[in-house]
């Protein structure tokens, strides 16, 4: 059985009527190709809304398992990350150090205060940021995209991909968690596939949803040594 923020997502998506669908479709193109600015304020108003409060949990997520397995007690930066489910609902043991990363200063504002709640502010931090401008200051054992990879073209992802290799310990691995409903979500699957090298790979059914764990390959690999540290 899927976890509960899942099938609320999905069941959304059933729900829409053809103006509804028409706002989403639109809404999807300000997401992936709109300003900085544009992003930002239309999450920051969808946040307010409360139309992501099923983010709020995600104590089932399949993907935690194969984060604390990767993060072997280093660093994770997690890119896009909402409210800050991820950061307080891992395995406070398997990780040192978390950074969080989203566009949406709602969201963010969430995250640090849950992180305070549960006692992570030790181990957490939150930045308020576009992926496609954000810079971190450090490599990580673990980068993660949850919801927010398929939110940019193929070729954006691919540019993401290979600037966020530089931040990667020796080591380190990328785990993405993405659809596969759709056929551009398994054509992302499939991109990371052939040029990458592909670590591990979960499909899970009945949510609908692959996890795909992955290196840099060859040249990537190469560059992401050279810009190695702690």
């Amino acid at each position: 059985m899927p976890p509960l923020w899942w099938r609320t997502i999905l069941s959304e998506g059933n729900s829409l009527n053809g103006t509804e669908k028409v706002r989403n479709v639109l809404r999807g193109l300000l997401q992936r190709y709109g300003t900085e600015n544009i992003k930002r304020r239309l999450w920051n108003h969808e946040y307010r809304r409360g139309r992501w409060n099923c983010l709020d949990s995600m104590a089932d997520d399949c993907v935690y398992t194969h984060i604390e397995n990767h993060a072997k007690k280093g660093s994770i930066l997690d890119l896009g990350c909402g409210p800050g489910a991820v950061g307080t609902e891992l395995n406070a043991a398997a990780y040192h150090s978390y950074n969080g990363v989203d566009i949406c200063d709602v969201a963010i504002e969430k995250a640090r205060s849950r992180a305070e709640e549960n006692g992570r502010t030790g181990k957490n931090a939150y930045f308020q940021s576009d992926i496609l401008s954000y810079v971190p200051k450090q490599c990580y054992d673990v980068i993660f995209f949850g919801d927010s990879i398929y939110y940019f073209s193929r070729q954006r992802i691919t540019e993401i991909l290979n600037r966020y290799s530089k931040y990667l310990k020796r080591d380190g691995v990328f785990i993405v968690r993405t659809w596969t409903m759709k056929d551009e979500h398994q054509t992302i699957v499939h991109n990371i596939e052939n040029d990458f090298d592909v670590v591990e790979r979960h499909p899970y059914a009945e949510s609908r949803i692959v996890v795909i764990v992955f290196r840099p390959t060859g040249s990537r690999r190469e560059g992401a040594k050279k810009g190695d540290h702690s």
